[in-house]
C-alpha cells in the first residue's frame, strides 16, 4: 500500500477510516492543526494521519473531544512527561502536603479561590456566577443555598470538598499515572508511535483512575447516607 506524504480533505478521511464532517469537526474543536493551504486546496500530511488515529483510539476508549484536546494541547506546547500527566515531580519527590490552616476568618468568602470571588464580587447573582466556575460544583452548592445554607457557607463548603480532592490527586496521581503510562514510555525508544502510544496510554488511565476514584468516593459516601433502623414508637 502506497504511503502519501500528503493528502486532501478526502484522501486524509479515507486513510484515517474517519468522515470528512469528523475531520472538520476535529479542526473546528481545536484537535486538529491547520492544513497547508495552496491555491483553494488544503493539503495534509502523515502528522495531520497519526493525529486522526490518536483522536480515534481515545474516543474508542470513552474519552470526549474537550478531554482529548486538553491531552494534545499539553503534548503540542512540549509538556514534560509529569506536566502531560498532570503533576510536577516524579514519584518518590513530591513533598507531603501542608497541613490546611484551621483559623477561622472573619471574612465568609476570604477562603474561597480568587476566581470565586471575582466572579462573585461582578455579579447580582452569585449562584449563576459561581456555576460559571463548574457547573456541577454549582449545582451541588445551588441544592445546598436551597436547603437554607447561606451562600458564602455553601460556597465554602463545596471549596472545601474541591480542595480535598486535589489532596488527592496529588498524592496519587504520580505515581498512578506513571506506573499505568509513563514508565514504559521512559523505557521505550521513544519515537513517533511511542509518542502516540503514551497519549492513548495517558487517556486510559486517566480514565480508569477518574472510574475508581468516583467509585470509592460514591462507596465512602454512602455510609454516612445510611438511614438508621427507626426506634421503638417511631413510624
Amino acid at each position: 500500500m502506497a504511503v502519501h506524504s500528503e493528502y486532501t480533505i478526502d484522501e486524509l478521511a479515507r486513510a484515517a477510516d474517519t468522515t470528512v464532517r469528523s475531520v472538520r469537526v476535529y479542526h473546528e474543536r481545536g484537535l486538529l492543526p491547520s492544513p497547508e493551504v495552496r491555491g483553494r486546496i488544503g493539503y495534509y500530511d502523515t502528522d495531520h494521519l497519526d493525529r486522526l488515529h490518536t483522536i480515534s483510539r481515545l474516543l474508542s476508549r470513552g474519552m470526549k473531544l474537550n478531554g482529548i484536546r486538553e491531552l494534545l494541547e499539553a503534548w503540542d506546547r512540549g509538556d514534560g512527561l509529569a506536566d502531560v500527566l498532570g503533576v510536577s515531580e516524579p514519584p518518590g519527590e513530591r513533598e507531603p502536603a501542608a497541613e490546611p490552616d484551621q483559623s477561622v476568618s472573619d471574612d465568609p468568602l476570604a477562603d474561597l479561590p480568587d476566581y470565586v470571588k471575582q466572579a462573585l464580587a461582578g455579579s447580582t447573582d452569585p449562584l449563576d456566577a459561581y456555576r460559571v466556575t463548574n457547573p456541577r460544583c454549582g449545582d451541588l452548592a445551588g441544592r445546598l443555598i436551597d436547603n437554607g445554607v447561606p451562600d458564602s457557607t455553601a460556597f465554602q463548603l463545596v471549596e472545601r470538598l474541591r480542595a480535598d480532592c486535589n489532596q488527592i490527586a496529588d498524592r496519587y496521581a504520580t505515581e498512578l499515572f506513571y506506573c499505568l503510562a509513563g514508565q514504559s514510555y521512559e523505557a521505550s525508544p521513544r519515537t513517533a508511535k511511542d509518542r502516540a502510544r503514551l497519549e492513548t496510554d495517558l487517556a486510559i488511565a486517566r480514565l480508569i483512575v477518574t472510574r475508581a476514584a468516583s467509585e470509592l468516593v460514591d462507596q465512602a459516601f454512602a455510609q454516612h447516607a445510611e438511614i438508621p433502623p427507626a426506634r421503638d414508637g417511631e413510624q
